[in-house]
Formats: structure tokens, sequence, C-alpha cells
């Protein structure tokens, strides 16, 4: 029998041989276009645009914030910013470094472990800034990833899998995130399993997905 560690890594191996599509549909859209996101650039200018579509619409399970919270949001995150770039970089490495930049965001009203995770997955990984970070970051739960790792992989127990917006720091989901980094690095890649649960999943396009051959509880509508 298949154990978890394969049946991960074979499901991850399968979504990634269509990364390009998925990172092109990340960046195709046309906020990145008409803001001008630059990729392998880290000014403070830059990530705030990245950082103006994290605190909209689209991004949490509730409403966006009103106007007037989301400008408070912005001016939090300058002073987030300054502390990266001015304390936490130049003194911290590695995990410390990425769990001080975590606790910052999340000290930001309206800002959970999700966006924050979610946050500095795209602008180290995707947009390509503090490469010697993209190691350490943390994989985002939300349900379509959990549902993936826990019911259609079943790679883990219900107990095993942090709830959605739980703390990184917690002992369950600091498990978690050991667990996963030792069956594959970047962890933040299993991530990609977002696009099968929102895609696929979500419609019960099972005959079509891309991780049909390992799925354990496929239920297709054709």
């Amino acid at each position: 029998m298949i154990n978890k560690k394969e049946s991960l890594m074979e499901a991850l191996k399968l979504v990634l041989e269509h990364k390009e599509q998925m990172d092109r549909e990340l960046w195709g859209g046309i906020h990145c276009n008409v803001l001008g996101i630059q990729k392998d650039y880290a000014s403070k200018e830059n990530l705030k645009k990245w950082f103006i579509l994290a605190v909209g619409p689209g991004w949490r399970a509730g409403p966006a914030p009103a106007l007037d919270r989301r400008k408070e949001m912005i001016e939090a995150f300058d002073k987030w910013y300054e502390k990266v770039i001015g304390e936490i970089l130049p003194e911290c490495s590695g995990q410390e470094a990425m769990d001080k930049m975590v606790e910052g965001l999340v000290k930001i009203k309206g800002i959970g472990p999700k966006i924050a995770g979610v946050y500095l997955r795209d602008i180290v990984y995707h947009v390509r800034v503090w490469p010697q970070l993209k190691e350490y970051l943390y994989l985002p739960i939300d349900r379509h990833t959990r549902n993936i790792l826990i019911h259609k992989l079943e790679a883990f127990d219900e107990h095993q899998a942090p709830a959605v917006g739980e703390s990184y720091f917690t002992e369950k989901n600091s498990q978690f995130q050991q667990a996963l980094s030792q069956i594959h690095k970047p962890r933040v890649e299993f991530d990609y399993f977002w696009t099968i649960g929102s895609k696929f999943c979500s419609f019960y396009l099972c005959n079509f997905c891309w991780i049909r051959e390992v799925c354990r509880a496929k239920s297709p509508i054709l």
C-alpha cells in the first residue's frame, strides 16, 4: 500500500507538471498588469501593491475591510516593511526571519495567519524577493488544500492537520509544517493543491483532474 510520503510526492509531481500554467494564471490577471507589479524587485512600493490585493476581496472567507480600514492597514504595512528591511533581514536568517515577518503581519488588524502566509508565499515564491527565505515559507491552510491532504489523498488524519486560519506557531501546526518539509522542500509548493480543490473538486471534475490517479475519494459528475 502506498504510504503517506509516496502519495503526497506522486500527487505533487502530477500537479507540478502544470506549474507553468498555474503561475501564468496568477500573473495573467488585470491587477498585475495595471499595477505594474515587477518580479525580482523588493521595493516598498512594489510589495505594497501586492499587499493592497492581499487585503482586498477574494483572499478571505468574510467580507473585505472597508476603505478606511484598508488605508490603516497600508500604513501598518509601511511600518512592517521598514522593520523587515531595517531589523529582521540584517539581524536574522532562515526560519527566525520568516517567523518574525509572520508575527509582524498578523499584528496588523485584519490580517490573520492565512493571509499572512499567502502574502509571504506570493512575494517570496512568486515575486521572487528574498529568495533565501523560500524554504522557510509556511504552507497556508485553506479549505481546499486541507481537503486534498486529508480526504482526497488521506495523507493526514483530521486531528493532524491544523484548522483553516490556525496560527503557524501552535504545536499541531509546527509538527504539520515540519512533516511537510521532510517530504518536500519547499513545503509551500503543496499550496498548488489549492488549484486542484478550487478548479476540479469544487466542480466534481474528478475524471479530468490532474491527480485522479492517486485520489482516494472521487465523486465524478461526468
